[in-house]
């Protein structure tokens, strides 16, 4: 499984591009970090304070680049790693919620691999996978302390927890809850509730010392706009629909979302066989009572939310996945061709897409230009979000104006040039062209002022 992974990451490098905004946006916020060599500075995009990501992600691709160089690649080792973990961490919770008897943890790698959800996120430079990765550890954590009582394995709770708020923010808070309020179920035993309860919200109270020591000296380099926006709106924002970006969709948008968590594997005749009876198992089976805590109330959790994505499920794929192969019965080998069989379509789609639909959304030309002619003044309309910044190894702030204010904003550097992106050929009357290429199904162009 690791080599199939490894052939799947190189794919990524090799047959298509940073897909903008979200891609070309992270590795330029980690590019501006590795320029201003300071980790615990206020996070930057354009060389402005950006309040909507924590830095755990970004930590760990600069400290890819200290080894291997400042590159695209080098920067997908560490979600190459992350991913390997995701898929074994997986296998390693199973193990302490089932007996071999109810699901063979052979099963959980091809399983992971050649899911759907993992085909489309894993080699993505998002935070996704890395939060489910300590997501894991956080439940591991709980469920050993749960077996054996031990309080020392609430400090690695707590630390799990606090590196996933580090990667993602307080939402890791809420994949990780659940089971801990809803243990009484699961677990299925008489023990002393008030306990178990007050040693679980120390570990909660302890997982803030990591945020902290982040966040502290952030703080102290910022602005109090800063620290507002960044404790406070990314999460209510989110919450409540009301930030810009938050992605405000209806409650039912993850119900067509949820079968496509159960793909390929929901094509498998004998899982569809043995879910018949699932309901049945589930008093005698602490694994599947603590799947269902932990996996259904974060569903209806994100769906009453207002801000909501797709990749917002990743983190539970490790239950689904758990599930599924508590009720297949097929054997391990032809489980295994069937994961590097979709490795292989995803390739063969990656290499068609790099020659048909890829070339739109690759901005290396572009940005490629503008590294060559960085002493210029620049300006991008509409709304730069870093796309070009890491592809151009750019080290000064490009000007972001409206498509309306070009015409001032040439009056005031004669010199300089723009990066526009425009529908059609009126858009851009009045300005010469130097290169333009297709980008999500308008254009996007270098244009200088006609004299």
């Amino acid at each position: 499984m690791p080599v199939a992974l490894f052939v799947f990451f190189l794919a990524a490098v090799f047959l298509r591009p940073l897909l903008p905004i979200d891609e070309t946006r992270y590795m330029t916020v980690a590019w501006e970090m590795w320029l201003r060599g300071d980790w615990f500075a206020p996070l930057t995009v354009n060389f402005q304070l950006y309040e909507h990501k924590p830095p755990l992600l970004f930590w760990l691709i600069n400290t890819s680049w200290s080894v291997f160089g400042v590159s695209r690649w080098a920067g997908l080792v560490p979600i190459f790693f992350l991913s390997l973990a995701f898929i074994y961490l997986t296998r390693a919770l199973a193990k302490k919620l089932f007996r071999t008897d109810e699901l063979n943890f052979d099963h959980l790698p091809p399983l992971m691999l050649g899911s759907v959800p993992f085909l489309i996120y894993g080699s993505l430079v998002m935070f996704d996978i890395t939060l489910a990765v300590f997501v894991l550890l956080a439940l591991l954590a709980l469920v050993s302390f749960a077996k054996s009582g031990k309080p020392a394995f609430l400090l690695g709770m707590a630390l799990a927890m606090g590196l996933g708020v580090l990667a993602k923010g307080p939402v890791a808070w809420l994949y990780v809850i659940f089971p801990v309020l809803l243990a009484p179920y699961w677990l299925g035993d008489r023990r002393r509730w008030r306990s178990w309860y007050g040693w679980c919200a120390l570990a909660f109270l302890l997982s803030a010392i990591p945020v902290l020591l982040w966040l502290v000296p952030v703080l102290r380099a910022s602005n109090p706009d800063f620290g507002f926006n960044l404790i406070w709106e990314q999460t209510a924002g989110r919450v409540s629909g009301h930030l810009a970006n938050s992605h405000a969709r209806p409650i039912y948008f993850y119900l067509p979302l949820l079968p496509v968590l159960f793909l390929p594997w929901a094509f498998i005749p004998s899982f569809w066989r043995r879910s018949g009876n699932a309901k049945k198992t589930f008093s005698s089976s602490q694994g599947l009572r603590f799947i269902a805590c932990w996996v259904i109330p974060v569903i209806i959790s994100f769906s009453l939310i207002s801000g909501k994505q797709p990749h917002y499920l990743v983190p539970l794929l490790p239950g689904v996945l758990i599930f599924v192969a508590s009720r297949l019965q097929i054997p391990t080998k032809k489980l295994r061709l069937i994961s590097l069989t979709m490795i292989v379509i995803l390739i063969i789609g990656q290499a068609v897409a790099s020659r048909t639909v890829f070339p739109k959304y690759d901005l290396a030309p572009i940005a490629d230009y503008v590294g060559q002619h960085e002493g210029r003044d620049w300006v991008f309309t509409r709304k730069y979000q870093g796309e070009l910044t890491f592809l151009g190894r750019l080290q000064k702030k490009l000007d972001d104006r409206d498509h309306g204010e070009l015409k001032e904003w040439f009056s005031s550097h004669p010199q300089g040039m723009a990066v526009v992106r425009y529908t059609g050929e009126a858009e851009v009357a009045g300005l010469e062209p130097v290169l333009i290429i297709p980008y999500r199904g308008r254009y996007l162009g270098i244009f200088r002022n006609k004299p």
